[in-house]
């Protein structure tokens, strides 16, 4: 069986992929879609969110070194599909800064069981001072026993 000319023609416009019509409403890119919301009030919120964190970053390491330097930024979209084919959008953005570590601080117990600045070291260091009756008066220079 040989086809004729007119069903080879049909079923390339069969093979052929659909053209796609260009419309303008369409969104294109995420910045488009998170400029929607609150009249473009989040995008910018977001972009100034977004700039504060890298501040974070920045004075982080500044501070406290590169180590546990991170954070991030989380960005939902809730959508809701109407009966008519309409979407009911919701945006939330996180923003979470590094954590500054835990202050540091020193001390000693006593032997009351105090938080005290005094060493206990210190104290068996300071007995009573001896005295040292060998010394030049002049220099303070100790001398050697005879």
């Amino acid at each position: 069986m040989t086809s004729s000319p007119k069903s080879a023609a049909t079923n390339d416009k069969q093979l052929s992929p659909p053209t796609e019509t260009h419309d303008p409403y369409k969104m294109r890119s995420l910045e488009q879609i998170l400029s929607l919301f609150d009249g473009g009030e989040f995008l910018g919120d977001l972009l100034a969110g977004h700039r504060q964190l890298q501040h974070d970053l920045l004075d982080h390491r500044a501070e406290h070194g590169a180590k546990d330097c991170k954070g991030t930024m989380t960005i939902k979209v809730d959508y809701a599909l109407g009966k008519s084919g309409d979407v009911a959008m919701g945006a939330r953005v996180e923003f979470k800064s590094p954590k500054k570590p835990p202050a540091n601080a020193a001390a000693y117990i006593n032997d009351d069981g105090e938080l005290t600045l005094y060493s206990p070291l210190l104290t068996r260091m300071q007995q009573p001072v001896r005295d040292v009756p060998n010394h030049d008066p002049e220099t303070g220079e100790i001398r050697d026993a005879d």
